[in-house]
């Protein structure tokens, strides 16, 4: 009945599917199976030995759709090491030559620097023969450490995967609705007929097998289906996403933190550990009068006494020295005091919390029991073993200090994730998945922050995975840019594309790392970061001591570029077709203004567009106005950094230099006024019968740019309160 079931969904003739555990290294089948099918629910039950048992039910969502609930019961007297579980489906085939079978996965192009992989392809090999080593690129240890099981990494990917042929339109999705206890990795190959093998196996991060108690029930939840568009990278899971949101809490990433302001860190731009706090009050002074969109002001590594001595980063085991082990040269009256003088200045406190500890420090000397070996990754800092509960005490207190007595309401948490994410063996104790200990180190997290305070996760860098959505409330996706490495933007470019191809912004903010005044970059390169901050919806950061920049050109770019942050709103890229590349998209846009948060409102623009070029050379780049998702007509095309406008009435295109971008805001040409250009956020238009009125969201100093139906003209506004506006005529 089983197979009967899922060769009528997916529509494959020769499919079969198998069911089973994994225990004591050893694969073991039930040895009595039963099934119950009414209407579009099967219900299965599994038996193995000693009483252990699976209730499976599989509920067919829609024509080509289904959800799988597999609940594991240990119904013995004796605890069970259980390895896994698996689903093994054979038969599967998408009608075209073998040969032209790939996977996709959000983790490809952070592993091997591509978007498909051949299903017999051994990934390593081949991103190695095009002269990249995947290895020294992601920091991973050597090839013998990495399993080759998909999905198995410790970047948290958007947990999904796509089976299909580059001839076909149709694909094979499968992806995860629960990470309370499993996660989900896969083995593919083809068979001696060239059909796919496709196993799907519910594992344990961290831990190579979970103790399972005498009576107690695990539970796993997944999705499976096919899909009709597997040639488009933003349509390919559009079919799992729908049912990701049901399965997640009510308002699940609706909360507005981090999606229309700032964080200003203290990392980027070439400060590094070069903090002290008479310089970030100067700042905090400096961004006060001038930037009502930085909200926050976070304080990144370097505040602890040894950091700056062992130039290694140090957060988590800082409390273990107490008062001492915090840097009374840069910051004399302590941390708690310095917070107070930053929310003197209209900002919000926050903090960065390293997870490694140094094994210098005293707390890995007086306690290497605490640390597991993570030396095949890093050798001078190790991670905690959150298996151990003195370690779980410890690292509640340390919170207890960083968090609540300092008087941070938001947090940037880095290098925490190796103890939660991890595909090998880690941890040394095996009663609780590091999914398991995830949650609850996330909910300690949320203890001691603000409701309204902001949760940044840092390194391992994230690849979009929803589900830390919960409690984050931004991933940062890409390499440190730093004071400005054209290689790393190139990279994180990459990275960040295939997470806004999910389109879950709506529950998960992207953060790009930071906009700045970028010092280690060329002009082209510098603005090529901010438009690309902008037109994805990533601004979520901005760094370098911007007071000292005063009069800096490349200020005036940046306060235009932040007046109106939405991050994570929809984004969409206009011709990609990534079957047949692995370069970057070079075109994104998104429906509406960057200067305002309103949307298809008429005088509006009705898009804003990003060309970019990652080449060496200069190109020309152009879009029709099909791409841009607009109903054929006449429309005005203002690029913003050049203010020049052209007609735009079938296809726009525009030279782009070597490292280069262009801006461009699209409005209709239909005789009325149309707003194309501002430095200060827009809260409202309204036609009058004197013009149009434009009102601002803050006091300031504004520089409109619109066209008035037949010219493109440029005022000067000065908003002396929240809510004054012009009347554009």
């Amino acid at each position: 009945m089983i197979n009967t079931f899922f060769r009528n969904l997916l529509n494959m003739p020769s499919l079969k599917c198998t069911f089973g555990m994994k225990a004591g290294d050893r694969e073991i089948l039930p040895v009595s199976f039963s099934s119950v099918q009414e209407n579009n629910k099967l219900h299965i039950t599994l038996k193995y030995a000693d009483n252990i048992t699976e209730e499976i039910f599989i509920d067919r969502i829609s024509w080509n759709a289904c959800t799988v609930v597999r609940r594991f019961r240990n119904g013995s007297e004796k605890v069970l090491d259980l390895n896994e579980l698996f689903c093994k489906f054979t038969g599967v085939t998408f009608g075209e030559v073998p040969e032209e079978d790939y996977f996709y996965h959000v983790e490809n192009p952070r592993m091997y620097v591509r978007y498909c992989i051949g299903i017999d392809e051994d990934p390593f090999a081949a991103c190695r023969d095009s002269g990249y080593d995947p290895v020294a690129g992601n920091r991973w240890s050597d090839p013998g450490t990495i399993s080759t099981r998909v999905g198995r990494s410790p970047y948290q990917p958007f947990p999904a995967i796509l089976l299909s042929n580059k001839k076909s339109n149709t694909g094979l999705v499968h992806g995860t609705l629960s990470q309370n206890v499993f996660y989900h990795c896969y083995e593919k190959k083809h068979d001696s007929s060239g059909m796919i093998d496709f196993d799907i196996f519910s594992a344990f991060k961290t831990i190579s097998y979970r103790e399972v108690k005498p009576g107690e029930l695990l539970t796993d939840e997944w999705y499976l289906g096919l899909t009709c568009e597997a040639g488009d990278l933003e349509k390919v899971f559009a079919g799992y996403t729908p049912v990701l949101r049901r399965k997640l809490q009510a308002n699940y990433g609706r909360t507005n933190i981090n999606r229309h302001s700032l964080v200003w860190g203290s990392w980027n731009d070439g400060i590094f550990r070069d903090i002290t706090e008479e310089k970030l009050l100067k700042t905090a002074k400096y961004i006060s009068e001038n930037f009502p969109t930085i909200e926050w002001m976070q304080i990144d590594d370097g505040y602890a006494d040894l950091a700056g001595k062992l130039n290694i980063a140090h957060g988590l085991g800082m409390p273990y020295e107490g008062e001492k082990g915090i840097d009374r040269k840069k910051f004399p009256n302590g941390m708690t005091a310095f917070y107070d003088k930053v929310r003197e200045y209209g900002l919000r406190p926050a903090i960065w919390i390293g997870g490694f500890c140094p094994v210098e420090t005293p707390i890995y000397k007086e306690h290497p029991e605490w640390f597991f070996d993570y030396t095949y990754r890093v050798g001078h800092t190790q991670p905690l073993d959150v298996s151990k509960k003195e370690v779980r005490e410890y690292m509640t207190k340390a919170l207890d200090m960083l968090l609540t007595e300092f008087g941070c309401e938001g947090m940037k948490h880095d290098f925490w994730s190796y103890a939660f994410e991890e595909g090998n063996p880690l941890l040394s104790g095996h009663e609780r998945s590091g999914y398991e200990y995830r949650r609850w180190w996330l909910q300690e997290l949320r203890k001691r922050l603000a409701q309204d305070g902001y949760l940044q996760t840092g390194c391992d860098i994230v690849m979009n995975n929803p589900f830390l959505g919960e409690f984050f409330t931004n991933y940062r996706y890409g390499i440190d840019i730093g004071s400005g490495n054209w290689e790393h933007v190139k990279t994180s470019f990459l990275w960040g594309s295939v997470c806004f191809a999910t389109h879950t912004g709506d529950l998960f903010v992207p953060n790009s790392d930071s906009v700045g005044v970028f010092p280690g970059l060329t002009d082209a390169e510098a603005l090529f970061c901010i438009n690309y901050c902008l037109v994805t919806g990533s601004m979520v950061e901005i760094s370098g001591y911007l007071d000292t920049y005063d009069g800096n050109p490349r200020m005036k770019l940046l306060r235009k570029a932040i007046c109106c942050p939405n991050n994570g709103q929809e984004i969409f890229m206009a011709g990609l077709d990534y079957r047949s590349t692995n370069k970057a998209p070079e075109k994104f846009f998104f429906k509406g203004p960057f200067f305002s948060l309103l949307r298809d409102k008429e005088h509006l623009p009705l898009r804003t567009l990003g060309f970019f070029n990652l080449d060496d050379e200069a190109k020309e780049l152009a879009v029709t106005v099909g791409d841009l998702h607009l109903a054929p007509g006449k429309y005005l095309a203002w690029n913003v950094w050049e203010n020049t406008a052209v007609e735009f009435n079938d296809t726009l295109s525009a030279p782009i230099p070597a490292h280069g971008s262009a801006l461009f805001s699209i409005v209709p040409r239909n005789g009325k006024i149309q707003l194309l250009d501002t430095d200060l956020k827009v809260a409202d238009v309204a036609e009058t019968a004197d013009g149009l009125l434009v009102s601002f969201a803050f006091a300031g100093k504004a520089v409109i740019t619109y066209f008035d139906g037949s010219a493109v003209k440029t005022v000067e506004f000065d908003s002396a309160a929240p809510g004054d506006g012009i009347i554009l005529k």
